[in-house]
């Protein structure tokens, strides 16, 4: 009796454990570091500053000018008619509308361009991660943002860079 008792706490034990057993490699990347520190996110980063900065010049000129207007439709404000001033108040406020409609058209092209740039960068990427996992027999790779915390043995966004800048120098924006 004793020996079934034995056998069947073995057995038991063996099928009800917890154990878990993984052969899974798993490893991260951190996709913003790629970004800012390799040579195709650095060109890609300039590319968009530079864009970024016209923009900017342009609307504080338009500002500038609309400020010139506004004041000078404000000091003839005693000199016109009272329907004449309201005219030209309304063909500024127009002005006025359609700049701020084109300022808010350039800012979200700007942004689906820094989205686009973004995406070509990790279509370029993907290749190099796939032939790099499957040279290492690497099961996973995670981006960071998604890990809570990891060992930085398996953090292999250093070596992912050194590879990306030597297979693509630039990525151009269109």
């Amino acid at each position: 009796m004793r020996k079934i008792f034995k056998y069947l706490t073995i057995v038991i034990s063996i099928f009800f454990s917890n154990i878990a057993i993984s052969s899974e490699t798993i490893y991260y990347i951190d996709m913003d570091f790629i970004m800012n520190n390799s040579l195709a996110g650095k060109s890609i980063i300039k590319q968009l500053e530079e864009k970024n900065k016209a923009n900017t010049n342009i609307f504080k000129k338009n500002e500038a000018d609309l400020q010139k207007e506004e004041t000078s439709i404000i000091s003839q404000k005693s000199l016109l008619d009272k329907k004449e001033f309201e005219e030209k108040v309304i063909k500024f406020n127009k002005k006025v509308s359609k700049y701020r409609d084109k300022r808010n058209v350039t800012i979200n092209d700007y942004s689906k361009k820094r989205n686009i740039a973004q995406i070509e960068l990790i279509k370029k990427l993907s290749p190099i991660l796939g032939e790099y996992s499957k040279k290492n027999s690497i099961s996973f790779i995670l981006s960071k943002k998604n890990i809570i915390i990891g060992k930085t043995e398996l953090d292999l966004t250093k070596v992912i860079i050194e590879i990306l800048d030597k297979k693509i120098k630039t990525i151009k924006i269109k």
